[in-house]
């Protein structure tokens, strides 16, 4: 991020934007900057922390404290590498089981660390829907008779399988009908699908991976895996421990993925509060990793083909977000995101409802055009990273292309806004987050052909769409959330650019809080200071973590 705003405004070209009065505008901009700057350390600004009680202690993990509380995991002889504060708890509904906070949590507390027991999956099953090459890939692995047996424990499990089709068919509970038996029926239903169980069945006796109780797998194991690869696998992998959070559509943590920022690799994931959590309360996550940000009919379908369970439509979604008996203004903000036109849109199981054979939804049509720009970013990003070198010009491809996607983003914005009759529509959080990726991507690639006035014009339509997203996010995540700290540095490296380099085209956007070089000084400054406040909350210390609960050899 940093790297983009270095390089803006590289030309100095201001024959048409600055007259004196601009010039004295920049020097009273910069003195501004700068007391604000001094006066960190005597910052009266009450910190905007949710509901953080004074009574809230930090946890003070310990090898003998690890050693007895993972002991009662499923899995005890594959712990995960820290378990914090929770503990698990046996629940009627989700997979049976979930994570409870065992003391009053704040914001940035690590609930687990957990490196994927299956890292990755076959480059066959990459961007599909996890199929039965995905259990030749753990067939052919030499882990795979432990990978097997581990996996009996995860929802759907082994004994609850079993036991289902011991039953009379009248006995099986309705969620166990829906998530085992029907899952199962359908597969079998299909004539290559049978083939391709029977192989595998084959292949494990030829390699020896029995059950745990030293039987052969049969076609029911077979399906058994494959229904629990696609309830609990993540993007990353497999995880074990990872697997006992439930889905929550207004959840109370965030799953850090595995990263390779830098030089050093993190092969594992962790957990953390997003915002303070009173004890007893379930600890839960959002399935959906990349994008969050989809409407309320495309998650619905989401979760039932990967999980199986029904978020439901507006009464339904009311009641898992539990508004009734809460009040809670995060809450209603999270309902009210998927609003459009003031309407809670309609939907069923398979996403949209278009049986009418109308025009397709408003949303449907939003998120379609999003895909399709979010791909041209990764395209667009591949392509500077592996020529970095290339000499650019106005009428380079790739620059053209970078310059178009940034316009293309910024009139669907404008569209979405009319057509979604909602400012903080959780659509706009997404569009609003690809325009300022499409910005960084020209200002941090192309700064060699952008004068002075074509990057202020960019930083001109940044400032409003970060601006309108940060707002958003506080609605729906809180002000703890990591994204929230993302956002405001975004704001506030913008804010200095344009003070640095235009204070007068700042001024103009007459954006709230910031009509005056005064306001807009102070506004920076609040802006850095939560990204710092936020940045403190998850310290990127779980290495540290790892090595107190670790016994020394």
């Amino acid at each position: 991020m940093e790297a983009a705003w270095n390089a803006f405004g590289s030309d100095s070209d201001s024959s048409d934007s600055e007259d004196d009065n601009g010039v004295a505008g920049r020097e009273e901009a910069t003195r501004l900057m700068q007391q604000y700057n001094t006066q960190s350390t005597q910052d009266k600004q009450v910190s905007k922390t949710d509901n953080i009680n004074s009574t809230s202690i930090s946890f003070q993990p310990s090898f003998d404290d690890q050693k007895q509380r993972t002991a009662s995991l499923p899995w005890p002889n594959n712990p995960p590498l820290y378990l914090g504060p929770a503990f698990v708890e046996k629940l009627t509904l989700g997979g049976g089981r979930g994570y409870t906070a065992t003391a009053d949590l704040p914001p940035g507390t690590c609930i687990l660390i957990e490196e994927p027991f299956v890292k990755g999956w076959s480059e066959q099953q990459m961007g599909k829907r996890l199929g039965l090459e995905s259990i030749q890939h753990l067939f052919d692995r030499d882990t795979a008779q432990s990978i097997v047996q581990c996996m009996e424990e995860l929802h759907p499990t082994k004994d609850k399988v079993d036991s289902v089709y011991r039953d009379n068919s009248e006995d099986i509970a309705p969620l166990d009908k829906i998530q085992i038996v029907d899952m199962i029926s359908s597969a079998d239903s299909e004539t290559s699908h049978y083939q391709e169980v029977q192989s595998l069945i084959a292949y494990a006796k030829e390699r020896g991976i029995v059950n745990s109780d030293g039987t052969n797998l049969n076609s029911r194991d077979i399906n058994r895996l494959l229904l629990t690869m696609r309830y609990n696998g993540f993007d990353s992998g497999l995880y074990l421990h990872f697997s006992i959070f439930n889905h929550d559509e207004d959840p109370n943590c965030i799953k850090f993925r595995p990263s390779s920022e830098g030089t050093q690799q993190q092969h594992y994931s962790e957990a953390r509060t997003t915002r303070f959590v009173k004890k007893g309360e379930a600890l839960t996550l959002h399935y959906l990793e990349n994008p969050r940000e989809v409407s309320h009919a495309t998650r619905r379908k989401i979760l039932w083909d990967q999980h199986r369970f029904d978020i439901g439509d507006e009464g339904a979604f009311r009641k898992f977000l539990r508004l009734a008996e809460d009040h809670n203004k995060r809450k209603t903000a999270v309902y009210e995101s998927e609003l459009v036109q003031g309407s809670f849109p309609e939907s069923n199981r398979t996403g949209t409802n278009e049986d009418s054979g109308g025009d397709p939804p408003v949303a449907f049509n939003i998120e379609n055009s999003l895909d399709d720009l979010e791909d041209m970013v990764v395209e667009l990003q591949a392509m500077f990273l592996s020529k970095p070198d290339e000499g650019l010009s106005m009428s380079s491809t790739s620059f053209e292309r970078a310059a178009a996607l940034e316009l293309t983003v910024w009139e669907l914005i404008t569209a979405a806004k009319a057509s979604l009759g909602n400012n903080n529509h959780i659509l706009l959080s997404r569009c609003r987050r690809l325009h300022l990726d499409s910005i960084e991507i020209l200002l941090e690639h192309c700064s060699s052909i952008l004068d002075n006035k074509a990057s202020t014009e960019l930083m001109a339509r940044f400032l409003p769409s970060a601006r309108e997203l940060l707002e958003s996010q506080k609605l729906r995540l809180g002000n703890d959330h990591t994204d929230v700290a993302r956002t405001s540095n975004d704001i506030s490296m913008g804010i200095q650019a344009l003070l640095s380099h235009s204070p007068k085209r700042l001024l103009s956007l007459q954006l709230e809080d910031m009509r005056s070089l005064d306001q807009c000084s102070r506004f920076e400054h609040s802006c850095r200071k939560e990204k710092e406040r936020i940045e403190k909350l998850f310290p990127k210390d779980a290495d540290n973590i790892v090595a107190m609960v670790t016994k020394e050899a």
